[in-house]
């Protein structure tokens, strides 16, 4: 098992985290509406995300987008909606149930129960058995396949330090691992 730098997704900072301030009705959520954020919230990957439909109880779901963006729905299967917002995915939800004959005016909202974690520095750095020269960042190219690196963390310190150009820098979206090294 990994000693992890920062839990979850790297996020750009003006991502909005807010609360909703809208009011979405009456829901089952097992969470507060307090924790919910607002309908321009772009989706990411492991966001933890409840689908529910109006008047369709049985199709309400809670699962979290996965790594490459997908989220698996009641007769859609797996649908894209890495880095659309709240509203454009729930409308984009509608348009496909709509197109694919299942229902006539569907009325979809999404729910945001938790986000990814947003920013690395927070975490206070690495550990005494943090692996720095092997740290491994995934994120999804523009081709929408995943793309993976190492990263020596003393060398790319190093390369902002002195101001040299480094060939690798940090996204919105990417995800940091930082294994263990061995002892």
């Amino acid at each position: 098992m990994g000693a992890l730098l920062a839990p979850g997704v790297l996020r750009g900072a003006d991502a909005d985290t807010t609360a909703a301030s809208q009011d979405h009705g009456t829901t089952s959520l097992p969470f507060p509406l307090t924790s919910v954020v607002g309908d321009d919230y772009r989706l990411q990957p492991l966001d933890l995300v409840v689908f529910e439909m109006l008047d369709e109880p049985d199709l309400e779901t809670q699962q979290r987008i996965s790594t490459k963006g997908d989220l698996r729905l009641p007769m859609l299967g797996s649908v894209l909606l890495l880095g659309l917002s709240v509203r454009s995915a729930e409308e984009q939800l509608e348009s496909l149930y709509r197109v694919h004959g299942y229902y006539k005016h569907p009325q979809v909202t999404l729910y945001v129960a938790q986000h990814t974690e947003r920013i690395v520095a927070v975490t206070g750095g690495l550990t005494r058995i943090a692996k720095a020269n092997a740290i491994q960042v995934s994120r999804i190219g523009p081709d929408g396949k995943e793309q993976r690196f190492v990263v020596n963390f003393e060398t790319y310190l190093n390369a902002q330090k002195t101001g040299a150009v480094s060939d690798f820098r940090l996204q919105p979206g990417d995800v940091v691992f930082v294994p263990e090294r061995s002892i």
